[in-house]
């Protein structure tokens, strides 16, 4: 284990041999930190889980209280998994919940200064860009991306592969593959360039573009729009997905 000697780390922290702690962290008594993570200076971490492989950036905090008013002080955790890149300034917290977890996936890229509220839940491979703020409560699916200085309201669900676009108001669930953008946010286009990327067939996109159309260009209420949805071919599991997440949507669906 490599230990700068300006670091303080609690005696009760479990520290893999591999791991590297830089100056003037400090490494709080509930922490584990799993092989090969790097942490960086000044970093700060309590009651948190951290995957192996996991890159923390200077001046992070991760485990700290929940923001939350009604809060009263009981177990929780962050739970962080492996080959995260997390830059600097960036303050990921911690449950409400006695017993709760606050949990950030596999393969996350999570830039400076963002902030990761208490019971937000992340993926893998998600993307959240610089200034962007989650509220407590926040789900994030898998390869989503969240655009600099968005604001993502509470309970809000981001579903697999959308896009956030930059300075966007988030104040409802944004269904997979779309792209919102906004101040109030609406759904501009499905993720046309990052499928693509992806490697998603031309006819898993054809029908994901058929869904938008469904969806946000229709005019269909949202009871009539399921209908239609469910008439849509499914190639690759992703018309599922999206319908799943249009049945189960508590705060109402962005651009519908």
């Amino acid at each position: 284990m490599s230990v700068h000697p300006t670091a303080i780390v609690h005696r009760d922290a479990k520290v893999d041999p591999s791991a590297e702690v830089g100056p003037f962290a400090i490494i709080e008594a509930d922490v584990e930190i799993g092989a090969r993570c790097v942490i960086g200076p000044y970093v700060w971490l309590n009651h948190a889980r951290i995957g192996e492989g996991t890159k923390i950036g200077g001046h992070t905090l991760i485990g700290g209280d929940p923001q939350a008013l009604k809060w009263n002080e009981v177990p929780a955790i962050v739970r962080i998994g492996r080959d995260n890149d997390i830059r600097e300034l960036v303050s990921i917290h911690r449950s409400m919940y006695e017993n709760g977890e606050t949990v950030v996936g596999d393969g996350n890229f999570i830039m400076s200064n963002t902030h990761i509220g208490h019971d937000c839940a992340l993926g893998n491979s998600t993307i959240i860009t610089t200034y962007a703020g989650l509220s407590g409560h926040v789900t994030v699916q898998d390869q989503a991306i969240i655009g600099g200085q968005a604001g993502i309201h509470q309970f809000v669900r981001i579903g697999e592969m959308a896009m956030i676009g930059g300075m966007a108001r988030i104040v409802q669930d944004v269904a997979p593959y779309m792209l919102a953008e906004g101040s109030p946010a609406d759904i501009r286009n499905y993720n046309v360039v990052g499928l693509k990327r992806k490697g998603y067939s031309e006819k898993a996109r054809a029908n994901i573009k058929e869904a938008f159309k469904v969806l946000f260009k229709s005019g269909l209420n949202l009871k009539s729009a399921r209908l239609k949805l469910a008439e849509i071919p499914d190639a690759g599991g992703e018309m599922n997905k999206i319908l799943d997440f249009v049945n189960t949507t508590k705060r109402g669906l962005t651009g519908v």
